[in-house]
């Protein structure tokens, strides 16, 4: 059987708090009868019938909530002065006593008022009794076939809507979207989840109030924001972040969704030596002698291609990725405005001991904190590099020349060579917002010509630079494989 809020005995009455105690006893007893240690036990339609009839439970129990912070929140009334109930227990607002007693979070305690005061009987400055806002919403929250969350959603949207439209729409609008919200409307189902009701509250809202969509588009607009630190964080990461509009954020997900689409997943596999395969299988990897280290099994299978390494990035890395060649292919375009004659620069200061040493920090101008060399590295790979030499006392001694970058002509040949996307198969970043990669490093006598360059996205560039991977130049194009060392490990033998 379903029990509901209204099946009980008034617990406002004087014998409310011992009702109370009986059902909380109950509660108890229902607990230790569902032994909710020992679930597996339940067939599944049990499992289910059980939690549907806990979870009606619940809303019953986040109606009476709504109802008892509402009037905490009358009682709490600012012209109450310190005779208000959270002024007596030396709270500033209502929630604030609400979240302490309850438990719930600030937020949870501040929708438990806001749903409470909107589907509860209410009182004018007079004392006269005033119509419940909204019945049909509360009606459905006391007999626990809708929850708070639910509550809001239906409340917040057309409580917006309300100032322009005709009441008898809104409680047309009220009335289908608890029935869409309980599975009982005009067609007869499912109930809605809260966030579905949400949904539907939105649309109904729009509907209802079609002169109110322009004025929230142009507040949205001007609450567009974006930031980013100045300063790296311990772990060496600078903070951004924002909002942006609907129509610009659709943009974003369309084009993280184009390049990290699930058919387009990378995925690492060692070379096979036998057939000089690439790292996917497919041709273009490097042709190696045996690693005399590694023995094949007598099978002739190869553990360390069948175990493979794929990429582990999460989500958000990968978008992250995407977003660094974003930033690379804007800072590239000729549309960008120039300073002093160059296109966007980042200065990097580091020191010959540390160039030479390949270990330790430098400074990027405009960023309070020291990076570590391989980053340096990377950047360096790519860059225009103009030599400062300075005396102990940190003055300019002299300047060199302008030396090392790829050129223009040069991606395009790059580009023309290997593709429209990144050098590594199956990355689908394209080579517009790629780092140029010297294949023998620049420091160790290697040209920056089109012979000896690639175009890698940040991402795998720095897999490189980091010795994750190796790149030779096979046949007049980059060839990628598993670094040995990586193939040397416990879980390739």
């Amino acid at each position: 059987m379903t029990l509901a809020v209204s099946d009980f005995p008034s617990a406002s009455g004087p014998d409310g708090e011992v009702l109370l105690t009986e059902l909380l006893q109950r509660e108890g007893e229902v607990l230790t009868a569902l032994d909710v240690d020992h679930l597996d036990r339940l067939d599944s339609d049990r499992l289910l019938s059980q939690m549907s009839l806990v979870a009606h439970l619940v809303r019953g129990g986040e109606a009476v909530l709504a109802a008892m912070s509402a009037e905490v929140a009358v009682r709490s009334d600012p012209v109450r002065g310190t005779d208000g109930l959270a002024a007596k227990h030396t709270y500033q607002r209502p929630s604030q006593l609400v979240e302490v007693v309850t438990g719930v979070s600030a937020a949870a305690a501040s929708r438990l008022i806001r749903v409470g005061q909107k589907t509860s009987p209410r009182l004018s400055d007079a004392g006269l009794p005033l119509p419940v806002l909204f019945p049909f919403v509360g009606e459905a929250l006391r007999e626990g076939l809708i929850g708070v969350e639910a509550a809001e959603n239906i409340t917040r949207e057309l409580t917006l809507a309300a100032p322009r439209a005709a009441v008898e729409h809104l409680a047309i609008a009220e009335a289908s979207l608890v029935g869409q919200a309980v599975g009982g409307g005009w067609r007869d189902g499912l109930p809605l989840s809260a966030d579905l009701v949400g949904v539907q509250a939105r649309l109904w809202r729009d509907r209802l109030d079609e002169d109110g969509i322009e004025p929230r588009a142009q507040k949205a607009f001007e609450k567009r924001d974006f930031w980013i630190s100045r300063s790296a964080t311990p772990e060496g990461l600078v903070r951004f972040g924002g909002q942006v509009t609907v129509d610009v954020g659709t943009k974003l997900h369309a084009l993280f969704d184009a390049i990290l689409s699930p058919r387009t997943d990378c995925r690492y596999l060692p070379p096979d030596e036998d057939t000089a395969e690439s790292v996917d299988g497919t041709g273009t990897g490097t042709d190696t002698d045996t690693d005399t280290d590694t023995e094949l099994p007598s099978d002739g299978t190869d553990p360390a291609r069948d175990a493979g390494l794929r990429d582990v990035r999460s989500a958000g890395q990968k978008r992250a990725d995407v977003f660094a060649a974003m930033i690379d292919a804007l800072a590239r375009s000729a549309d960008v405005p120039t300073v002093t004659g160059a296109s966007p620069t980042v200065v990097v200061s580091v020191t010959a001991d540390v160039l030479e040493r390949q270990a330790g920090t430098g400074q990027i101008v405009g960023i309070n904190s020291p990076v570590a060399f391989s980053t340096i590295k990377q950047i360096l790979c790519d860059a225009s590099v103009v030599p400062v030499f300075l005396d102990p006392d940190g003055s300019v001694v002299a300047l060199g020349n302008n030396q090392r970058r790829f050129n223009r002509s040069q991606r395009l040949g790059m580009i023309a060579r290997d593709g429209p996307t990144c050098a590594m198969d199956d990355c689908q970043i394209p080579a517009t917002g790629c780092e140029a990669h010297h294949i023998q490093e620049y420091s160790e006598g290697g040209p920056t010509h089109i012979d000896n360059g690639a175009l890698f996205c940040w991402f795998h560039h720095r897999m490189i630079d980091t010795g994750v991977f190796t790149v030779t130049m096979v046949n007049g194009k980059p060839k990628v494989s598993i670094a040995d060392w990586i193939r040397r490990k416990p879980y390739f033998q």
